[in-house]
């Protein structure tokens, strides 16, 4: 978020004298304060709409997600609707991920997604998926998935992996720039530079743009992990409210745990973490199977909170309840 604070406070300062000609003739009575907070908090809702839809359509793209519609499972659609009932939240829409891996997550924005795989249905007794439902239905009533869908925006950006048809090193390079140029701005030297000297800059900035991205995305890197770990014990006790089952959510949590290391190995794509934070469990959907790590999921950095952890806290909570 400061990252754009920073861009739309330069990209206005760029081109103040016109923005100022413009308040002269529209609004010559609004205080210069005045107008110029509401354009700058105009231009930062817009940046920030811009990049929860395109994190949103990077991470449902990435994931392979097919929207379901309701007489493709009708099963399922009664479970989220009669759980978001409970949850007095809209009912999300519903995608399904066509992948034996065991996991679900959910996106937010203005068409909110709850999103499971086909593995995750089949692995789980109704109780246990009810409370895993109840627990992604609780992230989006809670605005956690919006905000972790927003923090995965400049990691998604900086991944290794193409993402919306560019390679990475343009893609990398093209916001990256962009972003340093505008702490360039916001520095006042381009008031004083040539145009040549502006353009040497803007050149410049492109050029290191990945590195600035690079450096940006490391501290949102940390900070979303930290964030995603403090979420997941919340959710995990609203949605075991919400259920009315903590035990059956922490019987969905073991099993599914456990067959992390039983399921077969595959030759699918890893996807670097960035997904994995918005998942249920930390291990995607997918399987990284190259060679020399003996087939085991790719974890690069712990984004959730250890599972027998969750698990613990949740058998405490079923405990209170009884008593």
């Amino acid at each position: 978020m400061l990252a754009d604070l920073v861009f739309v406070g330069a990209l206005l300062g760029a081109i103040a004298p016109l923005v100022e000609t413009l308040r002269t003739a529209l609004a010559p009575a609004i205080p210069a304060t005045l107008w110029w907070l509401v354009l700058v908090s105009v231009a930062l809702l817009a940046l920030v709409a811009v990049q929860l839809r395109t994190a949103r359509t990077m991470t449902l793209s990435r994931t392979d997600v097919r929207r379901l519609s309701e007489s493709e499972a009708p099963a399922l659609f009664e479970r989220v609707r009669r759980l978001a009932t409970l949850a007095d939240c809209q009912p999300p829409a519903i995608g399904l991920v066509d992948s034996d891996v065991p996991n679900c997550f959910s996106v937010g924005g203005r068409d909110p997604m709850l999103v499971v795989s086909s593995g995750l249905r089949d692995q789980l007794n109704d109780d246990e998926l009810d409370a895993v439902l109840a627990h992604e239905l609780a992230h989006l009533r809670n605005r956690d998935a919006t905000v972790m869908t927003l923090a995965t925006f400049l990691p998604t950006l900086a991944t290794d992996r193409p993402v919306a048809g560019l390679p990475r090193w343009l893609r990398a390079n093209l916001f990256g720039g962009a972003i340093l140029f505008a702490f360039v701005v916001a520095l006042g030297w381009t008031q004083s530079a040539s145009p040549t000297a502006i353009g040497l800059v803007a050149a410049l900035s492109l050029v290191l743009g990945g590195i600035a991205l690079g450096v940006l995305a490391t501290p949102v890197v940390y900070l979303s992990h930290r964030l995603s770990q403090d979420r997941e014990f919340v959710a995990d006790r609203a949605g075991a409210t919400l259920s009315g089952k903590p035990e059956a959510l922490a019987s969905a949590l073991e099993k599914l745990d456990d067959s992390v290391g039983s399921t077969p190995q595959q030759d699918l794509r890893s996807l670097d973490g960035v997904v994995d934070e918005l998942c249920l469990l930390p291990h995607g959907f997918v399987r990284d199977a190259a060679e020399g790590d003996g087939g085991r999921f790719t974890i690069r950095l712990r984004s959730h909170p250890p599972t027998s952890e969750r698990i613990d806290r949740l058998r405490e909570f079923a405990a209170e309840i009884e008593s």
